[in-house]
């Protein structure tokens, strides 16, 4: 006979799906943010700091942990950090 898997409890199946949605959702978010912070710095700006894409990555990243929730405050903020103003 083979062996069964266990059971979950209803309470652990609903808490797998709710981090799932809410990781769709982070992914999302950091996706918009990110195509909107590239189009808000010139492609002048870019030559001269090769490493900008990263520092929005990061400032992007801070703030969602930071839990905020909307994509353009998130996008303005990165760009500010990612060229210092």
């Amino acid at each position: 006979m083979p062996k069964q898997k266990p059971q979950q409890p209803e309470v652990t199946k609903k808490w797998g799906q709710l981090r799932h949605v809410e990781t769709a959702r982070k992914a999302e978010l950091y996706s918009r943010a990110y195509k909107l912070a590239l189009q808000q710095i010139s492609p002048m700006h870019r030559r001269e700091q090769p490493d900008i894409s990263l520092r929005i990555h990061a400032s992007i990243r801070r703030q969602l942990k930071a839990k905020e929730t909307d994509a353009s405050v998130i996008a303005s903020e990165a760009v500010k950090d990612a060229l210092g103003v």
